[in-house]
């Protein structure tokens, strides 16, 4: 059976400048062996295209906003979950506050990104950078009551930031890999990776990989970890290299 990897990008594909270079060349070889590469990213398409087009990356699908859109190659939509803009400015409005630890705010349409909620025609994603902080949890706690779960939170840790990502809780990654399996009609065998709270939903729903890297509060979903995309694709290959 043909398989189908699905990487996260921040934290597992791109760890640092080296090894995404040496992973993108590797993907390109296991696409030439007939399997599909899809990148699962919290980022917006605004902002992975860049990393596209900077570093050249040779994918099959993109799901990006964190399970919030899915795309083919040539950007056409196969899947795209907007969020009922009344609930978006009422959460943005719970969320002033925080705004003393607050960095920046993106509010993200499929192909838009922008500080400001009326200047989009629908979000898809709204985006909160705030200094680390415990806070950010009691955060996300409350997005899930004043919204009653109808809006999903997670909160990805960075180095010294938090970003608090926020989509309808219609999606995930591991429901717009479903979304990718229906849209394409064949079986494959579906390997996944990630670092962060985001990943979560498609490590589970597919016994993935998670990066020895991780999040430790993803401990508690007692994971197998592993040290590399190269070695997820050497073990679920079954070869030693592919160099």
């Amino acid at each position: 059976m043909k398989k189908m990897f699905v990487f996260d990008y921040d934290g597992t594909f791109y760890r640092n400048q080296t090894e995404l270079l040496e992973n993108i060349k590797l993907m390109e070889k296991v696409r030439d062996l007939g399997h599909l590469f899809v990148i699962a990213t919290g980022r917006s398409y605004d902002s992975f295209i860049k990393e596209v087009e900077k570093f050249n990356i040779q994918y099959d699908y993109l799901i990006l906003s964190s399970g919030a859109l899915i795309l083919d190659t040539n950007e056409t939509v196969i899947k795209c979950y907007p969020m009922d803009i009344a609930l978006v400015k009422s959460v943005d409005q719970k969320l002033e506050p925080f705004h003393s630890k607050l960095e920046a705010q993106i509010f993200i349409d499929r192909f838009e990104n922008s500080e400001i909620i009326s200047k989009l025609n629908q979000v898809i994603k709204m985006s909160y950078t705030f200094k680390k902080s415990e806070d950010s949890y009691d955060i996300q706690d409350l997005i899930s009551i004043h919204t009653k779960d109808a809006f999903k939170t997670y909160v990805v840790r960075g180095k010294t930031v938090d970003y608090i990502e926020i989509i309808s809780s219609k999606t995930n990654k591991g429901i717009a890999i479903l979304d990718l399996l229906e849209y394409l009609k064949t079986d494959y065998k579906i390997i996944t990776a990630g670092d962060s709270q985001n990943d979560c939903e498609m490590l589970i729903e597919f016994d993935g990989y998670l990066m020895e890297n991780h999040d430790i509060r993803l401990d508690t979903y007692k994971l197998r970890t592993i040290d590399s995309i190269k070695s997820i694709v050497c073990q679920e290959l079954h070869i030693e290299d592919l160099s």
